[in-house]
């Protein structure tokens, strides 16, 4: 009895010792990659084998040429409207959508639920064509509003509102109708704290795809006036010579605001993660 109990324990030790050098290892096959973008910054060359890890001569060049460029605090705020704009705008489509789907009952709901399903699986790029026949008719290119307005609608932020909404116990709501709370009060001041995780999450995940957002800004507001960050820091790099140490150094300028903000907002994020997919 006490031999079989040793060899469970050594057999849950093995298991665990395996579990976590698979665990480091994922996570340096996740690291790796951002690694070699920093180094790549400061002037370690990527094309050498084995890789260089060192750089032979350290430089800030590619930092400087972004930072120090005139046109850099145009693409910054460019960057922070279309960012918060968008975000804000989807999130408040998303927050009385996904409440609708969820809470009220009108004729063709089942149907529109499924159509947003639908809409999740089409490719984004699939839509650009269209819409830019229509901003053209409207004659919205190289305007804001063209800019801004169309991304605001995105299914997969309707599914995770209705999805979140869901998940709360109409116990809730039917007790705040009965003390005469309005629907905003419902929404706002009851429905909405209950789903904060969801939502912050939801919010932490488009911040970084519209900061990132590189093919819809060019695609619609291609004049140098609207360029965002990325637009900049990739036709600011462009030439007929790769120049990777230039690439580099704006992408990690673009990567540290969303990693700033993730790290403030960590634990709202993890726990929207687990609850995200609840029903009710």
């Amino acid at each position: 009895m006490v031999m079989n109990t040793k060899k469970s324990i050594n057999t849950a030790k093995i298991i665990e010792a395996i579990i976590y050098f698979v665990f480091i290892v994922m996570i340096l096959i996740y690291i790796y990659p951002f690694m070699r973008l920093v180094l790549t910054s400061v002037g370690a060359n990527p094309n050498t084998v084995p890789p260089q890890f060192i750089p032979s001569n350290t430089t800030f060049e590619g930092y400087e040429l972004f930072i120090f460029n005139p046109s850099m605090s145009l693409w910054l705020i460019n960057s922070l409207i279309f960012t918060f704009g968008v975000t804000l705008g989807s999130t408040a489509l998303a927050i009385f959508a996904g409440y609708a789907l969820s809470r009220l009952n009108f004729p063709g709901r089942s149907f529109f639920f499924w159509f947003i399903i639908f809409g999740m699986m089409m490719p984004g790029i699939m839509l650009y064509v269209p819409l830019f026949i229509l901003l053209i008719k409207m004659r919205l290119i190289n305007t804001y509003i063209g800019l801004l307005v169309p991304p605001m609608a995105s299914a997969y932020n309707v599914f995770l509102m209705k999805q979140a909404f869901d998940a709360v116990p109409k116990d809730f709501e039917e007790a705040a109708i009965i003390d005469g709370a309005s629907t905003a009060t419902i929404v706002f001041k009851i429905l909405l704290p209950l789903i904060r995780p969801t939502l912050i999450t939801m919010i932490l995940f488009n911040i970084v795809w519209n900061w990132n957002n590189f093919a819809w800004p060019w695609f619609v507001a291609p004049d140098r006036k609207f360029w965002t960050l990325p637009l900049g820091v990739y036709l600011t790099s462009w030439s007929y010579t790769v120049k990777f140490w230039q690439y580099a150094s704006g992408a990690v300028l673009l990567l540290i605001p969303p990693l700033t903000l993730y790290t403030i907002a960590n634990i709202y994020f993890i726990r929207g993660l687990r609850i995200a997919g609840l029903k009710r």
